[in-house]
């Protein structure tokens, strides 16, 4: 069987591949020619850089020997030794070594760049490629400047040695010093002629065999281009189209574009156009499919994001029409639904009342008529089937399903091709319908269902909760009528629970029952007098006494002592019961109260004192109660506590705690220790943060945490405040003039101090009678103190600031940051506390609060330190961050002046 020829098409292909071959050879050839040239001029450059090199090196020596002796500079000295280092391979070759100027490298020592290389320059010279008679004299020139080495090096030693001057500079300026450079730079000069020479006749041959080359490539360039035009013509005809039009049909495929579909003529069926055309066809029918798996998805997406701004509604709204609008709009908006109502019972007429609607088509509502009863027409749609089911109904195809032919002319006008009909309930009682409406087919697919239900779920969880907002808001109205009374709450007042106790006691007595009388204060309540007024105060206490009473048995008694404390007297409860009773008062005062327009929430702290282990009498278990609600009050509030011997002990521990402190600055037991601050760029101790320590023969060392408080409550913090701050501000002023690196000094100020008002001033003057310049010292102020009277703190800050003085926010993310009063606020610096940083190695969340407050900080161009640094982890993770400075047991501990002194004069 004979085989057929081969096809013109065939043919062209080899004739060009082969002619390919001819041009990429000729290109090979030329290429190759260039890079020997290329390889001529860089033998060159190497050459006379290295040439250069020893030339330069040898001025160099000259310049820095003759600079030496004529000033006496050590460096230069130090130079001439670094550059015969490097010439002769025991020190590594700078960067750009051709470019160093050794005259620069004197401010600051900064030496050249360093690099890798390390090489005699000789045997770089052996490696260059130079001719042997070159190399012979390059070795002459190098061994002239070694003995001109000898001579520079003996006039350096007379000019070190304290010798003559004079004849030190004669030696490097004198005949026989000129004839040796001259001997040095003359085999120099007949090497570099030597190197251009042989270099250039390298380069004259090869570029004639570069343009044979050129030459070649061009011609055999030429014969490919025709081959090609003849190739491309076969093509054409191989393809059963042109180029042009099947490129032009594949960029369409390629973009997903099937608008135009192709056709291929009976005789182009088999070519490559055909099979295009086949292609085309088949992927039009995926990207359909796609596109419909698409659409469905981005439905769904569409209404998880309604769902979003559905809870976003109920958190916002404040009235069950403004949730319902919300809902309705945020469907169409985001859910990409056509249209959506909501409709309410009217069980009087049995029909449904539109509450809210939103979309195309909502004008067709206004004469809606849709009934419950299953006897009318409209009836028998969605709503009366959902209705009468309890169930959400379905409707997938509007248009044709039998339940909405009452409709169907509606539905046709508006494009509704879906629909639902969703119940909303309260209390379980079907008060109405949730019916969204849409353009698509089967809209409703069972992911769209469940999301559709939920967002009903949170509906109806929202209109529990306006029930339960409408019953406070009653609640409040009775508070405020009984506010118009001359008595407050309604309990008894003072005299009345002296009495009414005492007959409570004497029957305890007579049965021989235990009683518990129990004090109860609210946390922090003088705050919401001071910034709400104490109408908004008043209110709080009358609902507060109304909650408190209801927790009381038959028999027990409460009465309001006076501000925001209540005393409750329980005959015949154990210390168990009177714990459960606890329990509930606090649980019941905590609940949150809204006054108006303020929605509050308040703590409370109790006292409770025993008959009869506690006392016998009203005035003894007053006492104790009240001594037992001011442990719960010290040790952080909310709680309660039985009165104990050592609350005694405790009482009698504070009073001599402040007694002794009354004395401890005129008995100099007071001493001030300084814990470094270090910046994280430059690793260098930047600040110094002072810290009060106080020890006594009594009571030995005093923990701050223990005496501060103690000092703050007795007013006795004003004093030693300014003590402190004094000490801190001579301490600076010492290491200044012992010309220590410049610091600044931070010392924390206390809320009392903070809020007097002549501590501006005072701090002025005290740093004019230290002589210690403003900027040097930093005041640092924690974040709740500030935030307590934020505009009192401002203007304190505005003197402040005006005075030169630095302020910064201490232990920063622990109280209740407010961005609109931190930029208000002048200060400079955050200072991140310790119990974020304690864990930033392990824990995420301490990691993301520290990167916040880093980044917050930058925006606002705050500096950032972080207290309490005491690992590796945690230093690596806050330079990471860009943490400005640190300071903690990782870099040191607080140290006394002496010992501060020491560490910074290491540095």
């Amino acid at each position: 069987m004979k085989s057929s020829p081969p096809s013109p098409f065939a043919s062209y292909l080899w004739a060009c591949f082969g002619t390919l071959l001819l041009v990429a050879a000729a290109f090979m050839l030329y290429v190759w020619t260039e890079k020997r040239i290329d390889h001529a001029n860089e033998l060159r450059y190497t050459s006379h850089n290295l040439i250069e090199e020893l030339r330069q090196s040898s001025d160099d020596l000259t310049r820095m020997a003759r600079t030496y002796v004529a000033t006496g500079e050590a460096q230069y000295r130090k130079n001439y030794q670094e550059i015969v280092d490097i010439r002769e391979g025991r020190a590594a070759r700078p960067k750009n070594y051709e470019n160093v100027y050794w005259d620069l490298v004197m401010a600051n020592d900064r030496r050249p760049r360093q690099g890798e290389l390390t090489a005699p320059l000789m045997q770089l010279m052996r490696e260059a490629h130079f001719a042997p008679e070159e190399l012979a004299l390059l070795a002459a020139a190098k061994n002239e400047s070694d003995k001109l080495i000898g001579l520079e090096t003996t006039a350096m030693d007379l000019r070190a040695g304290g010798g003559d001057v004079v004849q030190a500079t004669a030696m490097l300026h004198d005949a026989v010093y000129h004839r040796a450079k001259a001997d040095i730079m003359r085999p120099i000069g007949e090497v570099s002629e030597s190197v251009d020479r042989r270099t250039r006749l390298l380069v004259e041959e090869t570029s004639l065999d570069a343009n044979v080359a050129r030459i070649a490539f061009m011609v055999s360039s030429v014969v490919l281009v025709l081959l090609v035009w003849r190739t491309k013509r076969q093509l054409n005809a191989s393809l059963g189209c042109s180029v042009d039009q099947l490129r032009a049909a594949m960029e369409k495929l390629g973009r997903g574009d099937f608008s135009v579909a192709l056709q291929a003529s009976a005789q182009a069926q088999d070519s490559i156009w055909g099979w295009l055309v086949h292609t085309q066809q088949s992927l039009a029918r995926l990207d359909a499919e796609r596109s419909a798996a698409l659409e469905r998805t981005q439905r769904v997406s569409r209404l998880y994001s309604a769902l979003s701004q559905c809870n976003q509604a109920i958190v916002r709204s404040h009235s069950e029409a403004e949730l319902f609008e919300r809902i309705c709009r945020d469907v169409v908006c985001y859910g990409g639904m056509a249209m959506a109502w909501i409709g309410l019972i009217d069980k009087e007429h049995g029909r449904i009342v539109v509450a809210a609607s939103f979309g195309g088509g909502v004008e067709y509502l206004d004469q809606l008529e849709v009934s419950l009863d299953a006897g009318t027409p409209e009836g028998r749609g969605p709503i009366g089937l959902s209705y009468r089911s309890g169930q959400p109904y379905w409707c997938q195809d509007y248009q044709h399903a039998p339940e909405t032919a009452y409709w169907h002319a509606h539905g046709a006008r508006y494009g509704w091709s879906s629909s639902a009909a969703i119940p909303l309930r309260r209390d379980g009682e079907i008060i109405g319908f949730f019916a969204p409406y849409s353009s698509a087919l089967n809209a409703f697919d069972q992911e769209v269902r469940e999301l559709l239900l939920e967002m009903t779920l949170d509906i109806e969880f929202a209109l529990k909760n306006f029930d339960r907002e409408a019953i406070r808001q009653q609640a409040d109205q009775r508070v405020q009528y009984l506010a118009h009374y001359d008595v407050l709450t309604g309990l008894p007042n003072r005299s009345q629970l002296h009495e009414r106790a005492r007959q409570l006691v004497e029957q305890a007595r007579s049965k021989r029952t235990p009683m518990a009388l129990m004090m109860l204060d609210l946390d922090h309540f003088k705050d919401i007098n001071d910034s709400l007024g104490h109408t908004v105060g008043d209110a709080l206490l009358s609902e507060l006494a109304l909650r408190l009473t209801g927790c009381l048995r038959d028999g027990d008694m409460v009465a309001r002592l006076g501000g925001d404390e209540f005393i409750f007297v329980l005959p015949d409860v154990s210390s168990s019961e009177a714990s459960d009773v606890a329990r509930q008062l606090l649980e019941m005062a905590g609940q949150s109260y809204t006054v108006g327009p303020h929605d509050l929430k308040v703590s409370a702290s109790i006292g409770i004192a025993m008959y009869p282990d506690d006392g016998a009498d009203v005035e003894t278990l007053l006492q104790r109660a009240d001594a037992a609600m001011y442990q719960v009050k010290r040790a952080g509030r909310h709680d309660f506590r039985f009165f104990t011997a050592a609350m005694q002990q405790r009482a009698a521990r504070h009073l001599q705690l402040v007694n002794a402190l009354r004395y401890a600055v005129e008995r100099d037991q007071l001493r001030v220790v300084y814990q470094p601050q270090v910046s994280l760029k430059s690793g260098r101790v930047v600040g110094a943060e002072a810290l009060l320590r106080w020890s006594t023969p009594e009571l030995g060392a005093v923990s701050p945490v223990e005496f501060i408080p103690a000092a703050e409550e007795s007013g006795l913090i004003i004093p030693i405040g300014e003590w402190v701050l004094r000490q801190a501000v001579r301490q600076a002023r010492v290491w200044l003039d012992a010309g220590l690196p410049p610091l600044v000094m931070a010392v924390n100020l206390s809320a009392i101090q903070f809020r007097s008002a002549d501590l501006p001033s005072r701090v002025a003057q005290i740093l004019y009678e230290e002589g210690l310049p403003p900027e040097y010292l930093e005041l640092e102020l924690t974040e709740g103190v500030a935030l307590q009277d934020p505009q009192g703190a401002i203007n304190t800050m505005t003197q402040l600031h005006d005075r030169g003085i630095r302020m910064s926010i201490d232990d920063f993310g622990t109280g209740f940051s407010s961005l609109s009063h931190l930029k208000k606020f002048k200060v400079y610096k955050l200072k991140i506390d310790q119990s974020f940083v304690r864990d930033i190695s392990t824990d995420a969340e301490d990691k993301a609060i520290v990167s916040a407050i880093i980044n917050m900080a930058r925006s606002l161009g705050l500096t950032t330190i972080a207290e309490g640094v005491e690992t590796v982890e945690q230093l690596d993770f806050l330079r990471e961050q860009l943490c400005d400075e640190i300071q903690g047991y990782h870099f040191s501990k607080p140290l006394l002046p002496e010992a501060f002194r020491a560490l910074l004069e290491k540095e």
